[in-house]
């Protein structure tokens, strides 16, 4: 993976985070649907930015293993 604006006009490593934030969250969904719905709705109403959504299902995710 390319480092982010590694000669590109956009973020790199941001993009991937939208690209695969669903992922993320329907792994979390398995463990923590409650969780995964709360940063779903984030999502959808713009109130936290993809860095943070994609940080705190990295975090649940970890602390559900």
């Amino acid at each position: 993976m390319h480092k982010a604006n590694d000669g590109f006009p956009i973020n790199v490593d941001l993009v991937h985070k939208m690209a695969y934030l669903p992922v993320k969250l329907a792994e979390l969904a398995e463990t923590n649907p409650t969780d995964a719905l709360e940063l779903l709705k984030a999502w959808g109403k713009g109130t936290k930015p993809i860095t943070h959504l994609w940080n705190d299902a990295l975090q649940l995710i970890a602390a559900a293993s």
